[in-house]
């Protein structure tokens, strides 16, 4: 990359990459935060159900937690500020995507804005404009239930902290050159055609998609084992690592059903 830039151009281009990743960090833990929890229960029993089993509790788990219904909330004005579950649901989970989205915009139009208008009358108005108005949707995210999923580190003072993180690198984003910008476009161009016409193909992902799915193929069925015993696709996609799935794929002989 040296030989293609100057190393001033270079810094910019690297700064413009790790900005712009750690708001989407921001972004995401914003978002996250405030969802419901999924049905987990695959997950925790897969090691010691079988896949008949597993579809037959998960369905069953379903229809007693209430889960899956989305129909059941309903949106009011009174339930956007007051909300009356203390857990996450579908509805304020939506409620908060909306509303991060739209801050998100804010905050670009807010920083463009910052940076271009200097201290003219009119920048000045819409700057506050656009305070007011970001500061109330972060109180709307504020008021919606938080998920109480424990983990090993939880982001404290939650919506603030990401959205003055968001704040903080879309500004020093909207601080560099043009040019910068244009090269950051080009290279994202690239990078979009390599993964939409290569990477989204063969990716690990994809790759242990694929290995979970059982493939007939001439009366024989993939599957995989560990320690000698035949593994859902659900345990698979769960307990084994992508890279050791491979050496345990065997060919087994299936009775075709008449």
């Amino acid at each position: 990359m040296a030989f293609l830039f100057d190393l001033k151009d270079l810094v910019d281009l690297m700064s413009i990459g790790t900005l712009l990743a750690y708001t989407l960090v921001a972004a995401c833990v914003l978002v996250l935060r405030y969802q419901p929890e999924q049905p987990s229960l695959a997950y925790e029993r897969a090691n010691t159900l079988d896949e008949s089993e597993l579809t037959e509790s998960v369905s069953n788990s379903d229809s007693q937690t209430g889960i899956l219904p989305f129909g059941e909330d309903k949106f009011s004005i009174k339930g956007l500020f007051f909300p009356e579950n203390s857990n996450p649901t579908h509805l304020s989970g939506f409620a908060v995507n909306i509303c991060a989205s739209s801050l998100g915009l804010l905050v670009f139009v807010f920083c463009v804005v910052a940076v271009q208008g200097g201290m003219e009358t009119w920048s000045v108005v819409l700057l506050i404009f656009l305070a007011v108005l970001s500061a109330f949707i972060t109180f709307i995210i504020w008021r919606q239930p938080e998920s109480k999923t424990k983990l090993s580190f939880k982001v404290p003072l939650l919506p603030i902290i990401p959205v003055v993180s968001m704040f903080v690198n879309v500004y020093l984003m909207m601080q560099l050159d043009r040019g910068t910008w244009i090269r950051f476009a080009l290279w994202m161009l690239i990078g979009f055609i390599i993964y939409f016409g290569y990477g989204i193909r063969h990716s690990t992902e994809g790759a242990l998609r694929h290995a979970g799915t059982e493939t007939t193929l001439n009366g024989y069925k993939q599957t995989s084992s560990l320690n000698g015993d035949p593994m859902a696709p659900e345990k698979e996609a769960f307990l084994t690592d992508p890279n050791e799935l491979e050496p345990r794929n065997q060919w087994n002989e299936e009775e075709g059903e008449s």
